[in-house]
């Protein structure tokens, strides 16, 4: 039998889409592997769902001691191959377990 190609309309990769185990690092900031960015890493936007977090491009600092969005995209430091997304939720609660999802464009 030949091989077929399959097209699944259902199931489509978001690519966008922050995946695996997100990373405690200090205070409110976690730490994710980033695989795909599209554009510039520093005009890059994150999501928690639909809702746009911020500010942007915040302080490692700021990001640890007042979370409530805020994040950052980072060069390797942390062991990780790529760049690094350092964040915090809306509501600085654990994102592996507060049911979200979060999206980097």
């Amino acid at each position: 039998m030949p091989w077929r190609r399959v097209h699944c309309s259902i199931c489509p990769i978001d690519r966008q889409l922050l995946r695996g185990t997100f990373h405690f690092y200090q205070g409110h900031a976690f730490l994710v592997p980033v695989k795909y960015v599209d554009g510039e890493i520093k005009t890059a936007r994150l999501y928690e769902d639909d809702r746009l977090l911020g500010p942007a491009n915040t302080t490692q600092q700021e990001i640890i001691d007042k979370g409530a969005g805020r994040f950052g995209l980072y060069r390797d430091r942390w062991g990780y191959f790529g760049p690094a997304l350092m964040f915090s939720t809306s509501d600085n609660t654990d994102p592996n377990t507060n049911g979200r999802k979060y999206h980097l464009r």
